[in-house]
């Protein structure tokens, strides 16, 4: 027979054998790093039968302060008398250390019992907040300025995306909350009006995009079940109807390329609710080259992702994710947003779902390579995040988690021979009927090795209520997760388009700023319908939504729209490793409730150059979704001189306007620059200027003496 032996470790560990406990009287503090002192109350309950003692340690395993940085303490034996007091203060020196860094947590435990049994709360956490600056002074070099916004109107309106048309000076924006195009007088762009609804509703259940081009419009809409194939429809700026043409599953986004020559529409795919039925992604390449009016269902081809289907195992390996029921390569890859080349040869499309990205060979017509965007590791410097919906204060800190990019869109710009992609790492995740990736922490079963401190990351105030994914972290397959991946990197960044190689990420510096902003810091991570503090910690932050990159003044800036707390941020990104905040500016008002006014859920953004619109200055509009409002802001920086130039006696052009060419009343050099002052043309010894293949717009001709004069070209 064997002896069983019941160890007395075994026993206090099992059965509570004193009446009395000893406990934190609270289960957590906020503290600013400049508060001195913190006091951890620690009491027992009832009356003792004999001298009780207790450890106070610090969990160095689970704490992010560091000692002798941000805090003095030793561990300390407490001890608790008969009929003594059944609380103790005790001190904890804070360290101001005048260092921007992160939020960090400090955890003690009591630990060690004598003759006293351990309560619930054994495990106390001062949250200690930095109070330092994190964010340098914006430029704001292009004196961005809100100007005024537009309500659409009608039955359950939208405005999603928007184009424009300077030559007719009209705004299309894609009503997605009834299939409709407003056709919008853009000629006084402070006040704008209507000009026209187009009902497309008979093309499809919903709108996705428009683009315009050359005198057209087109718009995508989706079929009324999303598995069957939606339609391009094409218009002129008046909004008759030309053409309609199929394409592939879903058309969640298309562009002209910049010769015109081209229509791209990303094709989704998306499966239906129970996964069922799962389209394959495409991209579809409608040929322009014959003229709209032309077209027929023979200009359209269909890019699919046929030839990347065996390769599935690779491209999993690599980090893209390929995960849905049963999918293949094909039917997994769901195609976002497109960006073309300046030279119009390639395009490379977001696959957001699949954290991922592909090129498209428009010369050869294939789809040529997809890489991976990787996962932003928010333990390191620079990538905190506030994961907390719960939490009562903004706690910006590092936690042993990654993120997925994930973008939605994408933008482009060349620089010194080199592409780059910028990208709005938004993130997404699958949810089905029948398949849902999303999940809480204590859902997954993680690896004890590499998070011991399971129960304290759990708890609600840190990363109990973020949303986190169960595909992916199991890095063998066995069930145990080794890492912990949440959706969208809450940043923008910049890739090498080629190599796919990350050169820039704007890491923690959306959340930061808002954070700091002495109006928006309010409603920071808040959502698109109601003003309520950090309801969207849990759940991708600001949402970073739409991106547009413009060469303006000769430097490159990015404008990034942030779909959940609203407005966008400019960075200069001229180098493309180092990008300068500019600003960030937003329109929406910030007091507690529900009754919100102002511009809600920015979807698109363009650029309108001083030479399109009538006040001469460069403009940004922005289509928002949830108020269904079109918002206006000037770069008064960024504007035409508000005087012709006068010409000296020497020098005159005529005809101005002018269409083919301009005369001078002698010959001399001359220049033709654009109001960014880019050169365009020039001419030696010439008595006119061919303006033939110029662009319609205002423009300045200087000759050799530096005189200049003010060109109108039709």
């Amino acid at each position: 027979m064997k002896k069983i032996y019941l160890s007395l470790t075994c026993l206090l560990g099992v059965f509570n054998l004193y009446a009395q406990e000893v406990f934190f009287e609270t289960d957590y503090q906020n503290l600013a790093e400049n508060a001195d002192t913190a006091l951890l109350n620690v009491s027992i309950s009832g009356t003792l039968a004999d001298t009780a003692t207790i450890e106070l340690i610090v969990l160095n395993d689970v704490s992010t302060a560091n000692a002798t940085t941000d805090y003095n303490f030793t561990t300390q034996v407490l001890s608790f008398a008969p009929n003594g007091s059944t609380t103790q203060s005790i001190p904890v020196t804070l360290i101001d250390n005048q260092i921007a860094n992160p939020d960090k947590m400090l955890v003690f435990a009591l630990q060690n019992p004598s003759n006293i049994s351990l309560g619930a709360n054994k495990t106390h956490v001062l949250y200690l907040f930095d109070n330092e600056k994190h964010i340098a002074t914006p430029n704001n070099t292009l004196g961005i300025n809100y100007a005024t916004n537009f309500a659409i109107e009608g039955n359950n309106p939208g405005s999603e995306i928007l184009t424009y048309s300077a030559a007719t000076q009209r705004l299309f924006v894609m009503n997605s909350g009834n299939a409709s195009v407003e056709i919008l007088d853009f000629s006084n762009p402070l006040a704008i009006s209507t000009i026209n609804s187009i009902d497309l509703s008979a093309y499809g259940a919903g709108g996705t995009s428009v683009a315009y081009h050359n005198g057209y419009v087109a718009v995508s809409l989706a079929a009324a079940n999303k598995t069957d194939n939606g339609k391009v429809v094409f218009l002129d700026t008046d909004g008759n109807i030309i053409t309609n043409l199929e394409v592939g599953a879903l058309p969640d986004m298309l562009c002209f390329t910049p010769d015109g020559n081209k229509l791209l529409v990303a094709n989704e795919g998306e499966p239906n609710a129970d996964y069922s039925i799962d389209p394959e992604g495409s991209i579809a390449v409608i040929d322009l080259s014959n003229g709209i009016e032309n077209l027929n269902q023979n200009h359209v081809s269909l890019l699919n992702f046929n030839s990347f289907d065996n390769q599935k195992a690779a491209l999993q390996a690599a980090q893209v994710r390929i995960f849905g029921p049963n999918a293949s390569v094909s039917q997994d890859l769901e195609p976002e947003y497109i960006t073309v080349a300046a030279n119009s040869q390639k395009a490379w499309v977001s696959l957001q779902e699949n954290n991922a990205y592909a090129t498209i060979d428009l010369n050869s017509m294939q789809i040529t390579n997809i890489l991976p965007l990787g996962l932003k590791d928010h333990s390191l410097p620079g990538n905190t995040l506030d994961t907390s919906n719960k939490a009562d204060s903004i706690f910006m800190a590092n936690w042993p988690i990654k993120g997925m990019y994930m973008p939605d869109a994408i933008d482009n710009y060349t620089l010194n021979g080199v592409t780059y992609l910028v990208t709005a790492n938004e993130g997404d995740a699958r949810e089905y009927d029948t398949f849902e990736e999303e999940v809480n922490l204590e859902d997954l079963n993680l690896d004890p090795s590499i998070f011991p401190n399971h129960e304290l990351l759990a708890h609600n105030d840190n990363l109990g209520k973020i949303k986190i994914t169960n595909q992916g972290g199991d890095l063998d397959n066995d069930g145990i997760y080794e890492e912990i991946h949440v959706f969208g990197g809450r940043s923008f960044s910049i890739y090498n388009a080629e190599t796919g190689v990350q050169v820039y990420d704007s890491g923690d510096d959306f959340e930061r700023i808002i954070e700091e902003d002495p109006t928006y810091k309010d409603i920071f991570n808040t959502t698109d319908d109601e003003n309520k503090l950090k309801n969207r910690s849990d759940n991708k932050g600001p949402e970073p939504e739409a991106v547009l990159v413009k060469e303006i003044a000769n430097e490159f800036y990015a404008f990034i729209a942030l779909e959940r707390v609203g407005g966008f941020m400019v960075y200069n990104i001229s180098n493309p490793n180092s990008p300068v905040f500019e600003g960030y500016f937003n329109n929406r008002s910030t007091a507690p409730g529900e009754n919100i006014v102002g511009d809600l859920a920015p979807e698109s953004i363009i650029y309108i150059a001083p030479n399109e619109n009538t006040l001469e200055k460069g403009l940004l509009v922005i289509a928002n979704e949830v108020s269904a409002t079109v918002s206006v802001y000037t770069l008064d920086n960024n504007s035409l001189s508000t005087k012709t130039p006068v010409a000296k006696s020497n020098f005159s052009i005529y005809p101005n306007p002018a269409s083919t060419q301009v005369y001078f009343n002698k010959p001399t050099n001359y220049r033709l620059y654009n109001m960014q002052g880019k050169l365009i043309k020039q001419a030696n010894n010439a008595s006119y200027l061919n303006i033939e293949d110029v662009n319609s717009g205002i423009y300045i001709i200087k000759n050799t003496e530096g005189t200049a004069q003010k060109l109108i070209v039709k």
